[in-house]
């Protein structure tokens, strides 16, 4: 593949070799393609160090150039169209691209705070709709948080898990762009609706295949709860995705933060505030086991008026049978005691549960969407629209 540098007097014509790790730019020398190690002149790394640019025609969106930053300038090559579609095949998700703009259209504000936003962006050459999550470079830990969600989503695939599009970096913010799920969330699900017996499973199925990969993928998420589970589409309880992999880190890397909290107060898990116990992935299933307490009950299973007063209730929590019997369904109920034991080493696993799960006397009825909202206890047919229910409050 071919592209071109231009410069004032004659443009120079280079030859790109994509290799698994780096794009390599050699010199054409007398029409002839000379690739060895003095001839390579440009060797871009596939990182998250490295900042691409595009140069993008505004009229009918196709690629004309990228750049790459090489001793504090940038050097824009020209290439063919099909040419630069392939080089930004290669490149996507494994660098970051200097400016959104070039490529997509912010088109709603989701969310907001002092560090970061959540956006709708609509891609330019197709009107796409996705969402993006940006983090300003002001926040303490925010190239940490920015590195761990990429580097985790490069490497997870899995159809219950969010799926990474594109990744940028400009000088004051980075931004991860996602597909869009637009059902919900399960918090939100959970302050509107009543689910029953088959929907929990339908749910916690989903959830236990997406952590059971994750920890087969050799990643632990640490930071399991009802806001980082979204459905597909409003409506469908048969399709969600695991999302914000922000604090997620390799199993073999967790003790060395040993002394650091993590997690969401409520949803931690006992080793957590415990420094002589040993930190695995079996903290997800702590945080599983709350969520399907919650699903089950319609309560809170950790409680508390303030963020602090929860995170004491956390640490001072133990599992009774009294807390126990709110769940009617016998085997969710021996599920959710093996999902909340205290000793991780007695904690049963991802897969065990789902092992369990399959096992488990659930009447083989056709699952229903139909739930009913608590405030009218009577039922309807889908999901209801949470983010109008919300703008109401």
């Amino acid at each position: 593949m071919y592209c071109i540098r231009k410069h004032f007097l004659l443009d120079k014509s280079y030859f790109i070799y994509i290799n698994q790790d780096s794009i390599d730019i050699g010199e054409v020398i007398f029409w002839l393609i000379v690739k060895s190690n003095q001839k390579i002149k440009y060797a871009i790394p596939m990182n998250l160090q490295t900042i691409i640019d595009w140069k993008v025609n505004r009229e009918n969106q196709k690629l004309e150039a990228f750049a790459v930053r090489w001793k504090g300038k940038w050097k824009f090559f020209y290439a063919d169209q099909n040419v630069l579609l392939r080089v930004k095949e290669h490149m996507d998700r494994k660098v970051a691209y200097k400016s959104m703009d070039s490529f997509f259209t912010i088109t709603e504000k989701i969310e907001a705070t002092q560090q970061s936003s959540i956006l709708l962006v609509q891609r330019n050459e197709n009107e796409q709709i996705f969402v993006c999550k940006e983090m300003k470079k002001l926040k303490k830990y925010s190239q940490l948080l920015f590195q761990n969600e990429v580097e985790a989503l490069k490497q997870l695939s899995h159809k219950n898990l969010v799926k990474l599009i594109e990744v940028y970096e400009s000088e004051e913010q980075y931004s991860i762009v996602m597909e869009y799920l637009k059902g919900g969330s399960l918090n939100q699900c959970l302050k509107y609706c009543k689910l029953k017996n088959r929907e929990v499973d339908v749910i916690i199925q989903q959830i236990m295949e997406g952590i059971n990969y994750i920890h087969q993928s050799g990643f632990v998420h640490r930071d399991m709860k009802p806001d980082n589970i979204v459905f597909n589409d409003l409506g469908q309880f048969s399709q969600l995705k695991i999302i914000d992999f922000g604090i997620t880190k390799r199993i073999e890397d967790l003790e060395k933060e040993k002394d650091m909290k993590f997690g969401t107060p409520g949803y931690m898990a006992p080793e957590i505030f415990d420094y002589k116990q040993k930190i695995t992935e079996k903290v997800d299933i702590f945080a599983c086991g709350v969520m399907l307490y919650q699903m089950l009950t319609g309560q809170k299973l950790i409680p508390g008026s303030s963020s602090k007063l929860i995170q004491e209730n956390n640490k001072n929590f133990n599992l009774s049978n009294q807390i126990l019997s709110k769940i009617k369904h016998p085997d969710f109920r021996i599920l959710v005691s093996q999902m909340l034991e205290k000793d991780p080493e007695k904690r049963i696993s991802a897969l065990q549960t789902l092992n369990y799960l399959n096992l488990m006397k659930i009447p083989s009825v056709a699952v229903s969407t139909s739930i009913q909202i608590l405030h009218h206890h009577e039922p309807v047919q889908q999901l209801p629209n949470f983010k109008k229910l919300i703008d109401k409050q």
